[in-house]
């Protein structure tokens, strides 16, 4: 197996993804087929659920003989990832009877750097996962909800979401010991927005987890959040050039509400 990526706007969404999925999960299963780059894993608490999909021809050159599956720490994975420099482009790939992932960063006029990693085993399913309609579908810019919820957490862990079809728009709220803070999301900051009809939505979720999710932010500009009650919550960044739910490339995230709050 050998990838190569040189575009720069890719693999700095590549080096995204490997920085913050330990923020996910310690150990990770690649699933690589002729078709596509693939990984589906679960925290430890089985709260939240992070999907990869990456297409084979969104790589600059993506050879594989045969399906393979890597097991890797994510923890490693990510210091090796962040030695990666601006301008460099990246290999990955394995060789025959060899346990091992190696990783090559070069470029012009700058060191090359190989890197080799034991490959794990990892005992973990894939799961089917339906598509579904949400009662809540909204795009917001990226980088407004990370600032929103990064001031949100001052406050609490959780988050209450609430949405109403009367006077459409969006509430986030914390309120915590030392205080409280609301958010009110209206029409001129919602780039897309949907909602069912006659809808009263109150949901709460783990702040922490959406703050990891939101770590995601530079793989585009805008953000899909998909809620409904008793379900999880869905967050989606495409890794297209033309944003679209219906991307053939993307990150997802699946965040079950808090149906206690502990707090």
């Amino acid at each position: 197996m050998k990838i190569v990526l040189t575009n720069k706007n890719k693999i700095n969404k590549l080096v995204t993804i490997f920085r913050h999925l330990k923020g996910i999960v310690t150990d990770v299963n690649i699933v690589l087929s002729k078709e596509m780059f693939y990984i589906q894993s679960m925290d430890s608490s089985h709260a939240c659920l992070v999907e990869i999909k990456i297409m084979s021809n969104w790589f600059d050159k993506y050879t594989l003989k045969t399906d393979e599956v890597l097991g890797i720490n994510s923890e490693i994975l990510f210091k090796v990832i962040d030695c990666w420099k601006d301008g460099q482009e990246i290999t990955i790939y394995t060789k025959n009877n060899n346990n091992n992932l190696f990783i090559d960063f070069q470029g012009e006029k700058q060191v090359i750097k190989k890197f080799q990693l034991p490959l794990i085993d990892i005992d973990s399913d894939v799961m089917d996962i339906p598509e579904k309609d949400y009662d809540v579908d909204l795009l917001l810019n990226s980088n407004d909800f990370k600032e929103l919820i990064s001031e949100l957490s001052i406050f609490n862990n959780t988050i209450m979401f609430i949405c109403n079809s009367d006077d459409e728009k969006v509430i986030i709220e914390a309120n915590g010991g030392m205080g409280g803070m609301q958010v009110e999301i209206k029409d001129d900051n919602i780039l897309e927005f949907a909602i069912s009809e006659d809808l009263e939505l109150s949901v709460t979720y783990a702040l922490s987890y959406i703050n990891t999710m939101c770590s995601f932010s530079k793989l585009n500009d805008s953000v899909y959040i998909h809620s409904s009650e008793d379900v999880p919550m869905k967050l989606h960044y495409s890794l297209d050039e033309k944003d679209s739910t219906e991307s053939e490339n993307y990150v997802k995230f699946y965040l079950a509400p808090k149906i206690d709050d502990d707090d």
